[in-house]
């Protein structure tokens, strides 16, 4: 059986700039694994140790995520693969998830997708229920736990903001994963070593047998987050600073 992963990309720092027709410019920012992604990678790392799978790191991209993909197979993936065409250049939840399908289905016998939460760039949240619609596969969002995987199903909790579900997921499936879930890990010297000039396989979406899908929704405007404002240090000692702390919330009419 084969397990995949979709990695995304992402900033590591969000004072990104936007352009006049709304695009990000990230230049000069260092690029990383989105953060929940790298829960995903690690979560199919243990469940592949544990029944003898492979599993394949899928992104949709341009050649600078290379590195990224990388990364995650000096984590131990055992498989990368990239989409990247012109084409892709702006895509939409829906159209993202139209191509990840087709590629999943090109890789074969997939028993199990991994996402992350989100991505910490958009965060839209929307990408594993896309990706399992366009599958016509099962779905669970929020996995904060998988106690038994098989061939067959797998059996997980699904950690809420009140409360923890139990379910039983036949397979083949797409899951999302919370931080909480494992502490992905750091992949070695040597293994950072050996796949450092790895060749990543990049297929086209004509590679794919896709003509590229038609977004469902459009950016009409984009602006950066408002300032935060400024921070005020209280002085004196802890006495002094929880009165006036005190002093500032009857002010502010908290309490």
């Amino acid at each position: 059986m084969n397990l995949v992963v979709c990695l995304k990309q992402v900033p590591q720092q969000n004072n990104v700039r936007i352009g006049a027709d709304h695009t990000i410019d990230a230049g000069g920012i260092e690029p990383i694994i989105s953060l929940f992604d790298e829960y995903a990678i690690e979560e199919a790392l243990v469940w592949a140790e544990r029944i003898g799978a492979n599993v394949t790191v899928v992104s949709i991209g341009d050649p600078s995520w290379s590195d990224s993909m990388r990364r995650a197979l000096a984590m131990g993936a055992t498989d990368a693969l990239l989409i990247h065409d012109a084409a892709c250049a702006e895509l939409d939840t829906h159209a993202t998830a139209q191509i990840a399908a087709a590629a999943i289905r090109r890789i074969g016998d997939v028993g199990l997708v991994f996402c992350g939460r989100n991505s910490t760039d958009d965060e839209t949240g929307a990408f594993v229920p896309a990706l399992a619609r366009a599958l016509g596969w099962a779905q669970a969002t929020y996995v904060g736990a998988i106690q038994q995987l098989d061939a067959t199903v797998a059996q997980l909790e699904r950690h809420l903001e009140d409360e923890v579900e139990q379910l039983e997921v036949q397979l083949p499936a797409v899951l999302s994963v919370v931080k909480g879930i494992n502490e992905p890990r750091y992949p070695s010297l040597v293994r950072i070593r050996r796949v450092a000039r790895a060749v990543i396989p990049t297929l086209t979406l004509a590679d794919l047998g896709m003509a590229p899908p038609v977004p469902a929704t459009r950016v009409v405007q984009r602006v950066p987050p408002a300032a935060r404002p400024a921070s005020e240090i209280l002085a004196g000692d802890a006495a002094t600073q929880v009165r006036a702390l005190v002093d500032r919330l009857r002010d502010a009419q908290v309490l």
